[in-house]
């Protein structure tokens, strides 16, 4: 636990008065002593230092993977390798990207379940999308169609809170303070109200399905259960706009991973950990747990709204649809087939689902309800702690100098995620991959990438099984001596 690792004391003195009860002043006191007294019994509070090996492996990682985004992707599309609309596929699932990463940062680090996270994403879509579907942001009519019919009979065709979307400024402000102000608001009285565990989620699944009942009414004038569309038609078919669309979102994704893994390396980060494993804790050293759950909630909320405002564009319609409960809930399928706690695995996680969820359903469409099902199993069963696991024991290995082969072997299925992700946005999988191997009756052609990928996941799954229990024989034999010298059995 986080509270036995670095103590409370510490987090005394270096906490924001704002968040605390008592006196500042004198809580620094008490940590110095405290500080002291654990300095003279000579525990060291220090991270452990990094193997050089490791840190150079993460450097490579993040340099390739800097270098893919920014320079190779974009200059295979202004080469005619990479066809634009797979560009434009693949920056609409970077702003899921993005939505993900505020979902680890509740739901992984502060330990809140919130199923209401496409709600907030939709706040900032249809915010930029009233934008767009007026003149001013290229819209193809003067006034959206749905209002001709539903707003008919004013003297002014366009409501009134229609009109200050005319500004791009205005439609950006409040794609980022509604969600926030919303949020904040909420949060506020539910976990001032101590509300947690099972329950906010269940406040939180209610309120997603009552928003999706409100906006889907023609009377709110946002265009009734079909939503809004009809934008420019430059920004999916024109290569200037969807270049510029994702290099925006990937610049953004950048940025938004960059504040959530400064806020989860910060102080304020160690105490959204504490509030997660010991609530109870910093309400007896005079935290107040309540506001850190509503600066957490509101900055994933915020995030959201931000994957929502670069969707719209991208896709060009948004729509009640995108806020159903269940896409909440296969908002959190991502992060936890990543790696619940890490940022970087939800954002991998949300790549892998959406790209399977894509091929299946145009290849296989009767397959994909079990295969997700087969993703819940697999966390809980093979990989409780995500496919960042995988890259875990290759870290491992690496820094205990463990052969090549066997460090090659363990990165394989996750070398093998990461190239089926890249080679379905890219339009890259090679023909031989998507030969056809078989067809069966009501399902689909079964093509050779889809055999090959479960054969690699089931290998991993074995070998982590395999690995777990190789462990678990070699301590029982050391636990034994230990339990019959203090008296218990052997």
């Amino acid at each position: 636990m986080l509270l036995e690792r670095v103590t409370l004391d510490s987090h005394f003195a270096s906490a924001s008065p704002d968040f605390r009860d008592g006196s500042p002043v004198e809580a620094r006191g008490h940590a110095a002593d405290a500080g002291s007294a654990r300095a003279q019994a000579g525990v060291d509070l220090r991270p452990p230092a990094i193997d050089p090996r490791v840190r150079l492996l993460r450097l490579g990682a993040t340099a390739a993977v800097l270098a893919l985004f920014f320079v190779l992707i974009p200059a295979m599309n202004l080469a005619g390798v990479v066809p634009d609309y797979k560009l434009n596929f693949l920056g609409k699932y970077l702003c899921f990207a993005i939505v993900a990463l505020g979902i680890d940062l509740i739901w992984g680090y502060t330990g809140l379940l919130s199923l209401c996270h496409a709600l907030f994403f939709c706040l900032g879509g249809y915010a930029m999308a009233m934008h767009l579907s007026l003149p001013e942001g290229g819209g193809i009519y003067d006034v959206p169609q749905f209002l001709s019919y539903v707003y008919y009979g004013h003297a002014n065709p366009l409501p009134p809170f229609w009109r200050p979307f005319r500004s791009f400024t205005f439609a950006v402000g409040a794609g980022v303070l509604v969600p926030a102000l919303v949020a904040s608001v909420f949060g506020f009285f539910i976990f001032r109200s101590r509300v947690r565990g099972v329950y906010f989620s269940i406040i939180t699944q209610a309120v997603a399905w009552g928003s999706w009942l409100l906006i889907s009414r023609h009377e709110m004038l946002l265009g009734g259960t079909n939503g809004l569309t009809n934008f420019s038609k430059s920004l999916t078919q024109e290569r200037k706009y969807i270049l510029a669309l994702y290099l925006l979102t990937v610049g953004l994704l950048a940025a938004a991973y960059a504040l959530c893994r400064w806020l989860v390396a910060s102080r304020l980060g160690r105490v959204l950990v504490a509030v997660r494993d010991k609530e109870t804790r910093l309400y007896f050293a005079g935290y107040k747990p309540y506001a850190f759950k509503v600066f957490a909630f509101t900055v994933a909320a915020v995030l959201a709204a931000v994957g929502g405002m670069l969707y719209s564009p991208q896709v060009t319609i948004i729509s009640p649809h995108n806020m159903r409960v269940e896409e909440s809930i296969l908002m959190v399928i991502w992060v936890a087939l990543g790696g619940r706690g890490r940022l970087w695995g939800a954002i991998i996680g949300s790549l892998l689902v959406n790209y399977t969820y894509a091929s299946l359903t145009s290849d296989l469409p009767a397959v994909w309800p079990f295969v997700q099902g087969a993703m819940f199993l697999a966390v809980v069963l093979l990989f409780p702690g995500g496919l960042v696991s995988l890259w875990d024991r290759v870290e491992q290995q690496v820094g205990a100098g463990g052969p090549w082969l066997r460090v090659i072997a363990t990165a394989a299925p996750l070398a093998v995620l990461v190239l089926f992700v890249i080679g379905e946005s890219l339009g890259l999988t090679p023909s031989v991959l998507r030969k056809v191997v078989f067809t069966i009756d009501r399902v689909g052609a079964v093509q050779l990438k889809y055999l090959v990928i479960v054969a690699l996941l089931a290998a991993a799954g074995a070998y982590q099984y395999a690995s777990g229990r190789r462990t678990s024989r070699q301590t029982e034999p050391s636990s034994a001596p230990a339990a019959a010298a203090n008296g218990g059995p052997a």
